[in-house]
């Protein structure tokens, strides 16, 4: 078996299109009941949750397996990112030639190629919101040159739910956490700017800058705001070297700047969620006021969802705990660690819906000298923390932010080297 290989690399970005053309621009789209997920998060907040998940909860967690799996069919393809909308699941990939293919979401049947363009590499992946009927697609592509292997191109490209293009946009060649479809705009921080395009054609809406590198962390959206974190190069109040910007969606103007407890960011309900080493921290979006911070709970905390009752944390270390997301008093503290691991960590943003969070965890383990890498599909009780499931998802090459995804009665993570399906057996 081959080594997991933790390639904590940039990974490829991306977003969702085809908004309805009476919504007013710099607007997010309104709220529908989907069992879909169509971008990285399931919503322009990132907060990772899932209204609809039919049986898929509690009593039926201590039965998940893999159901079916959709392997990378070509010589050097890797999946790059999923999307799920209409009942069908569509997944982009890079290799000799970038595809998005679709499969029945429910059986994996392989329904064929949508897009397929030689010489691309395709990354993350989004599409249009119900009621739109096919929706567009929208995923980032990079071109490599055939001798050396270097980078000559990065683009934004939008194409008809058919495959046919609608526009393509050059993107810069900086590091970039991803983007986020808000409304009728797409949010991506290159560098230390953040810009929003227009979803119909792809041109700039607006720059803003930033007061430092955004990173690899990716824009949110919530409540007519535009949230980019920020490394700021000195020591804050919290004790974190981040900060927050807020910028008007329509115009691009900033609205206020804070400084927080990390990087890692999501936002829901109005309330914008920091974590990092200063803490698991509340700010109100619209002012940016801080709410609460928990500095003690969780060593290093990092990524988190939320289903609007509880604020749901994982850090570096082999720990999660929840919050209640009025006053961040600690509803529950969970250690899920294997016994005996010199790691238990993850690099995966968790996602919850049916009073279930799901992660996608990592393990290194020395038995008899020997190594061993695990990587686990964990299911905990949104509730109390108690660990519902531990599902391995048996694969062998990552590089740590591949998506999962939740959408009726299956989670799905998208491997580099296989789609994976996980559902009640």
């Amino acid at each position: 078996m081959v080594p997991v290989a933790l390639l904590l690399a940039s990974a490829p970005a991306g977003v969702a299109l085809a908004l309805p053309a009476a919504q007013r621009p710099g607007t997010p789209a309104p709220a529908v009941v989907d069992a879909g997920w169509r971008q990285d998060g399931n919503g322009p907040g990132r907060a990772g949750f899932q209204p609809v998940t039919r049986d898929l909860g509690v009593a039926a967690a201590g039965r998940l397996g893999t159901v079916w799996t959709a392997p990378a069919a070509r010589p050097e393809e890797q999946v790059g990112g999923a999307v799920v909308a209409d009942g069908t699941l569509l997944r982009s990939s890079g290799g000799p030639t970038g595809q998005i293919r679709r499969y029945d979401a429910v059986t994996g049947a392989d329904l064929g190629a949508v897009v397929d363009v030689p010489g691309r590499v395709f990354g993350q992946l989004a599409t249009g919101p119900s009621g739109t009927g096919p929706g567009g697609l929208l995923v980032e592509s990079q071109t490599f040159d055939p001798a050396t292997g270097s980078l000559l191109e990065r683009h934004l490209n939008a194409y008809t739910g058919r495959g046919e293009t609608v526009w393509e946009t050059a993107l810069p060649d900086e590091v970039s956490g991803g983007y986020t479809v808000a409304g009728d705009l797409v949010l991506r921080a290159a560098g230390a700017t953040l810009t929003a395009l227009r979803l119909a054609d792809g041109t700039t809406a607006w720059t803003a800058p930033l007061d430092g590198e955004a990173g690899l962390h990716p824009p949110v959206a919530d409540a007519g705001l535009a949230l980019q974190t920020f490394e700021t190069g000195g020591t804050s109040g919290t004790g974190s070297t981040a900060g927050l910007a807020a910028f008007d969606l329509r115009t691009g103007t900033r609205v206020w700047r804070q400084d927080v407890s990390g990087p890692w960011l999501i936002a829901a309900g109005g309330i914008a969620y920091t974590t990092g080493t200063g803490g698991v921290c509340a700010h109100t979006v619209a002012d940016g006021a801080r709410r609460w911070c928990d500095t003690g709970t969780l060593l290093d905390p990092r990524s988190a969802t939320t289903d609007g009752q509880t604020l749901m944390v994982f850090d570096a270390h082999g720990h999660a705990a929840g919050f209640a997301v009025g006053d961040g008093a600690v509803r529950w503290t969970r250690d899920w660690g294997i016994a005996g691991a010199e790691v238990a960590t993850s690099y995966w943003s968790p996602v919850n819906g049916g009073g279930v969070v799901y992660d996608v965890v990592y393990h290194f383990l020395l038995r008899d000298g020997a190594p061993e890498h695990r990587v686990e599909l964990l299911a905990l009780d949104a509730a109390d923390g108690t660990v519902l499931a531990r599902h391995d998802l048996a694969f062998d090459a990552l590089h740590g932010a591949e998506p999962l995804l939740l959408s009726g009665d299956h989670v799905y993570f998208a491997a580099l080297e296989k789609l994976i399906a996980v559902g009640v057996r």
